[in-house]
């Protein structure tokens, strides 16, 4: 079955050393995406240099006061994500990663849906 899977760059605050807690605090940041195209989401996967380096269940999404310039001039709130429990690397999301344009994308990948959480 497709899944839209919510890919985001850590580009720019990736470090070696950091751990998964430390990674998520730069994952649930702002995003330049809509929340609901961000919540139609199962899960999210951080990308360094276009190969994957961590993966959690997306709980939600929400807006932001954080805003970004969208092409007729205007302005967009950002997004930020509700991170749930950490999950593997697949080897799917490593052949899937999309272009991420202003470091986020949605790509919609053939994976067995994740079970409700209780």
């Amino acid at each position: 079955m497709l899944c839209p899977i919510l890919f985001v760059s850590v580009n720019q605050s990736f470090r070696d050393t950091y751990d998964l807690k430390q990674l998520e605090v730069w994952v649930e940041r702002a995003w330049a995406i809509t929340v609901s195209k961000a919540s139609d989401c199962e899960r999210v996967v951080a990308v360094k240099d276009r190969e994957p380096v961590a993966a959690w269940r997306l709980r939600g999404a929400f807006s932001t006061d954080e805003t970004y310039a969208v092409s007729d001039g205007s302005t967009r709130n950002r997004t930020g994500l509700a991170l749930g429990e950490p999950l593997p690397i697949l080897p799917e999301y490593r052949s899937s990663v999309p272009v991420l344009r202003r470091g986020v994308a949605v790509a919609n990948i053939d994976l067995t849906p994740m079970p409700p959480e209780r």
